[in-house]
């Protein structure tokens, strides 16, 4: 296993807890677009401090803005929809969906970023599908005009964290460091989220966002360092995928420790999960 896919499945893995912990928050009550402005400032102080104390504000340099600057700004753009997409659609159906994502990001790296295309890699995305949608629980889709809407925003919010993948590939691309992209991409993020809340005067936190939002916070911190190094050496159209099926082993997580319902759906999606990887690895 080459060094980039380790650091995929261990982006994966601090993705599925934090969308796990993100869960757990939701269930005991809070208000997302305060939660996620919370986090994400936990996630700026962290990562600030650290690139303060460790030399890395030189490498901010111009150019990095016009790549650093998107990716927190459609980062924050696909978190936002999501969360408003589950005010009227199932998390069962939206969370999946969403999680199909990375599928944008693959074929616009082939098309845009000319990665190469293989066999494996293919068959890794197929089987990412696989195991993506089979956790989608469409039968309890219905053709409401909220459920339609629920719908569109989901898969608007697919569409911009697609987005981010390129773009966090093309800054590796230029030979952007690790830390700096993630100190721009943090501004534009905490930004979007300070101006949102400001807006719909959402600003004041309850005791779960106090309690929990600074966990999650540390988590994505996690997730996104693992993500941006693994972009370092690997193939966007290989470590995105990887990285999304977060959102697989956030459903098992959530039936182990949660004590949620299983369901064959799940079974079928574990299974495509394991291909998945073992595709990758062989690319």
């Amino acid at each position: 296993m080459n060094i980039a896919l380790g650091l995929a499945l261990g982006a994966m893995f601090f993705g599925a807890l934090a969308d796990l912990m993100y869960k757990v928050a939701q269930n005991k009550g809070i208000n997302s677009a305060t939660f996620v402005l919370y986090q994400s400032l936990t996630f700026g102080i962290i990562i600030w401090a650290f690139g303060v104390s460790f030399g890395h504000l030189p490498g901010i340099i111009p150019s990095i803005w016009l790549v650093g600057l998107p990716i927190g700004v459609f980062s924050y753009l696909g978190i936002v929809l999501f969360v408003m997409s589950l005010k009227d659609g199932n998390v069962s159906v939206n969370a999946p969906i969403f999680g199909l994502n990375f599928v944008i990001t693959s074929v616009m790296a082939v098309l845009i970023l000319g990665e190469p295309v293989s066999l494996p890699k293919i068959t890794g995305i197929l089987l990412a599908m696989a195991a993506i949608i089979s956790l989608a629980d469409l039968t309890s889709l219905r053709t409401t005009r909220t459920m339609t809407k629920s719908l569109v925003l989901v898969a608007f919010a697919a569409v911009f964290f697609g987005i981010v993948g390129v773009f966090m590939k093309e800054g590796t691309n230029q030979g952007h460091e690790t830390i700096p992209l993630v100190l721009t991409s943090t501004v534009g993020f905490v930004s979007s989220a300070l101006l949102y809340a400001l807006i719909t005067r959402q600003l004041r936190p309850n005791r779960i966002t106090i309690r929990l939002a600074p966990v999650v916070g540390v988590m994505q911190l996690s997730f996104t360092l693992l993500l941006f190094q693994a972009l370092q050496t690997g193939d966007v159209s290989v470590i995105y995928p990887i990285s999304q099926l977060a959102r697989v082993l956030a459903a098992v997580l959530g039936v182990v420790l949660l004590k949620e319902v299983i369901k064959p759906r799940l079974i079928v999606g574990l299974g495509a999960l394991t291909l998945s990887v073992i595709a990758f690895i062989f690319v």
